[in-house]
């Protein structure tokens, strides 16, 4: 682990909370998974003793991408898709956290068989949570549950707007919403503890350059294109936590956060689309040009920026800045020789 995430965990004394424990990591081979793999490991370097059973489809495809886990003894895999969730072998899971969803463009084309998995998939969780007496479940919502922000400042856990329920653009919101009435329903029956999350937009090395997150974008055409080119007016405003940060968040927020209570989770350090893209030309690429399409429209301007002084209570913050970010994922662009696939325009 780089010598810059040790801070954080000395920060948090993580170590006593989870030592000897069972996690089952739904999600675990996403972005998410691997920054979380990341830091048990570490805990587990420090002798936390920590065992994780992750489910995944195709945990070869992740192994061949992730040699560094092939020997870990502290892996295990339930392998199936996460609606296929029944029990696991051998010692049942002490915690459980479910970040299992596909946010890819594909999966959203597909948005009633999105909406099943997300619901169907999140059922199975607490049903084996409720079977094998977890203590503790986390489960990873999206801050579109919020639907369309109508202010420029951080939205707080309060907020009564929610997404549209009557559009098929809201079936991964809408899911999101579903598994949190479900964390409810399960805690008030079977007595499980449900901590529930909201997360924003994140970023960091294992975030795709080549799919829908602006950043990742920006930093591939900044390396390897010619120009970075907004086709959008650049008006939208987003914040970015670095994915160390979120995999310490979810992890604190595991074993401390209060049942029943949701806790957003992402940077509340606002930046415009546009302004993003020319500091991360500024950072790779000083000489590169940023162009800008799209004229302005003050009326349709997005605001995607969450409230974290719930979280700041647990003693979470932002600790790695926006520039650290783009550096570092510059860094690990250029080390997997990223622009030897991709065709520079």
């Amino acid at each position: 682990m780089p010598d810059y995430l040790q801070p954080i965990l000395a920060r948090l004394c993580l170590q006593d909370e989870l030592s000897g424990a069972h996690l089952l990591l739904t999600g675990g081979t996403g972005f998410f998974g691997r920054w979380l793999l990341a830091l048990l490991g570490e805990l587990n370097n420090r002798g936390a003793a920590i065992t994780v059973t992750i489910t995944s489809r195709n945990p070869a495809r992740f192994l061949a991408a992730h040699p560094e886990y092939r020997e870990c003894d502290w892996i295990s895999w339930f392998i199936g898709d996460i609606r296929e969730l029944v029990d696991l072998p051998g010692r049942a899971p002490d915690l459980i956290l479910h970040a299992a969803a596909d946010t890819s463009a594909e999966a959203n084309a597909h948005p009633l068989e999105l909406f099943n998995t997300l619901v169907d998939g999140t059922r199975r969780v607490f049903d084996l949570a409720a079977r094998s007496a977890s203590s503790r479940v986390l489960i990873t919502g999206s801050g579109a549950q919020y639907g369309s922000l109508p202010f420029s400042t951080g939205v707080c856990e309060s907020y009564s707007g929610a997404c549209a329920s009557n559009t098929v653009a809201s079936a991964y919101a809408e899911g999101k919403r579903a598994q949190e009435t479900l964390g409810a329903l399960y805690a008030q029956r079977h007595g499980i503890k449900v901590v529930m999350t909201r997360c924003f937009a994140f970023a960091g090395p294992g975030l795709p350059l080549d799919g829908h997150f602006a950043i990742g974008n920006f930093v591939r055409d900044a390396l390897y294109g010619d120009e970075i080119v907004l086709n959008s007016s650049g008006q939208a405003i987003r914040s970015y936590l670095y994915g160390a940060d979120l995999a310490a968040w979810l992890l604190t927020l595991l074993v401390r956060g209060e049942s029943g209570v949701a806790y957003n989770v992402g940077s509340d350090q606002a930046i415009s689309i546009a302004d993003l893209a020319r500091r991360v030309v500024s950072r790779i690429a000083p000489e590169k040009p940023v162009k800008v399409l799209g004229r302005p429209d003050d009326a349709g301007r997005s605001f995607y920026v969450p409230d974290i002084n719930r979280a700041r209570g647990l003693g979470l913050d932002v600790w790695t800045s926006l520039d650290a970010t783009i550096d570092r994922m510059a860094d690990w662009a250029r080390d997997l020789d990223y622009g030897s696939t991709f065709d520079a325009r």
